[in-house]
């Protein structure tokens, strides 16, 4: 992933591990950095801060509470948990903090968070580190990190309860399944050993697949209303053979109802949510059927010249975090497109799509 909140081309370079702080999974046992496991027993007993990044989603909300619980520490968030994770933080009673001071804790792990940025107002001095994403610039600041590139951060969690020997209990299944649902759009784009190691967490925990739906499921009737407007008042959009669909919607569920637009067919989604002068744009792809095209570089040169407090992606997955009318950004990135399908080819699909 590249995050980048200036606007300057790909983000910060791939960092480097430090010593031993790439995890590993060795025959089905997971092995931890010494480092890591140091640091926690060094600061048993002490205060401990679990903190995700802002907006946090299913899958840093779910690691940062489990990992808190099973250390006795507290877990927060920057500003806010997002809109489409909220449900999940009160249908399992999670405890947050909001705008931490980590100056006040003797030790703070970052969650599921792979830039500064993400932290905003609440960055600490020192720190551990467990995450998932490609090219995390907090990698090389870290005492220690458990850093692999899995399909989520709740898997590395879960490695970590493991190696010091701490039970899941049920609620603990759950939360950490409902982060790898959220990551894995419901498990399409789920790699095989993710779908091994959701089975075990849920057997571990004692719950079953169908209790983990009932956790994951979207209930309230707005949000699911929310949905069907957008799905309904949605454009479509043909460039070279792929089918684009744009969507504005009333709720900051972009991520989410950008992955139900690829769900229901599209080649392309963008989403944007408009809240006073700030706006959260999503750009999406079916990387099964749109090869060549970056979405950052589609995403990056729609947003050129607006004031931006986040900017990150890579050539499946973009989003922008800023000021600006959602409804000027969304032409810019379909103008974009055009322009990538127009010079190279593409938005152009690897299927023929039927009359």
């Amino acid at each position: 992933m590249r995050l980048n909140s200036q606007g300057s081309r790909g983000g910060p370079e791939k960092t480097q591990c430090p010593p031993c702080s790439r995890s590993q999974n060795l025959g089905g046992i997971p092995v931890i950095p010494d480092r890591f496991l140091e640091a926690l027993a060094a600061n048993q007993g002490k205060a401990l801060l679990v903190l995700c990044h802002d907006d946090a989603d299913s899958d840093a909300l779910g690691a940062a509470w489990v990992l808190a619980d099973m250390l006795g520490g507290e877990m927060a968030v920057p500003r806010k948990v997002s809109e489409h994770a909220r449900e999940l933080q009160l249908k399992l009673k999670m405890q947050v903090i909001y705008s931490p001071d980590p100056g006040d804790y003797d030790l703070t792990i970052v969650v599921d968070t792979a830039d500064a940025q993400q932290l905003p107002g609440c960055m600490p001095a020192t720190y551990l580190l467990v995450d998932h994403h490609a090219n995390n610039s907090l990698v090389k600041g870290a005492l220690a990190a458990v850093y692999e590139q899995t399909d989520s951060t709740c898997q590395l969690v879960w490695r970590i309860c493991r190696a010091l020997g701490k039970q899941l209990q049920g609620s603990h299944a759950l939360a950490l399944g409902a982060g790898i649902m959220g990551d894995t759009r419901n498990l399409a784009a789920a790699a095989n050993g993710t779908i091994a190691d959701l089975a075990a967490i849920l057997d571990e925990g004692g719950v079953s697949y169908r209790q983990l739906l009932e956790i994951f499921r979207i209930t309230g009737r707005i949000d699911r209303e929310v949905r069907l407007e957008a799905a309904l008042s949605a454009q479509l959009h043909k460039l070279g053979n792929c089918l684009v669909v744009s969507a504005g919607v009333r709720k900051n569920y972009v991520y989410y109802i950008a992955m139900m637009l690829l769900e229901l067919g599209a080649d392309i989604a963008v989403v944007g949510y408009q809240q006073g002068d700030d706006c959260f744009i999503r750009l999406a792809k079916n990387p099964g059927t749109v090869h060549c095209l970056d979405s950052f570089a589609i995403m990056e040169g729609a947003v050129a010249g607006y004031s931006k407090t986040n900017l990150w992606g890579d050539s499946d997955y973009a989003g922008f975090n800023g000021k600006g009318p959602i409804e000027e950004i969304i032409e810019a990135i379909i103008a974009g497109l055009q322009s990538a399908q127009a010079q190279k080819g593409d938005c152009q699909c690897s299927r023929m799509l039927e009359n």
